[in-house]
């Protein structure tokens, strides 16, 4: 990966977490050493490993099948956000079975907002 993929990939990953941090009322924080580590660009949501992506050409399978197996690395369930330019934040993310649902920002964070009233 280049540098001007990786200065994209990290320039998302603020926006996101930015955006993360104000719908959820607390700091969100991207993990600065994921590339050191190989875990999740987030960890500080309770009980999520969030994977993020900032491409325009989308490949979800295998960004699902990377969120999966970072958030194996740390028992925690995956989220998987990703954007193209001028589109949206939609998310993945397990439900009922192993197959992930894809979803819109808005039904993400309600995801994240009922398991976070259930943690203990």
């Amino acid at each position: 990966m280049g540098k001007a993929q990786r200065d994209k990939g990290a320039r998302g990953e603020r926006e996101l977490f930015e955006k993360l941090s104000e719908e959820l009322g607390f700091i969100v924080r991207r993990n600065v050493d994921q590339a050191r580590s190989g875990g999740a660009d987030g960890m500080d949501i309770p009980g999520f490993a969030v994977e993020c992506k900032r491409c325009e050409r989308l490949a979800r399978p295998s960004w699902w099948r990377q969120a999966l197996a970072q958030a194996e690395l740390v028992k925690r369930e995956p989220i998987l956000f990703y954007r193209r330019s001028h589109e949206p934040w939609r998310a993945m993310l397990h439900r009922h079975n192993d197959d992930p649902v894809d979803v819109p920002w808005e039904k993400a964070l309600e995801h994240i907002r009922e398991k976070i009233a259930c943690w203990p």
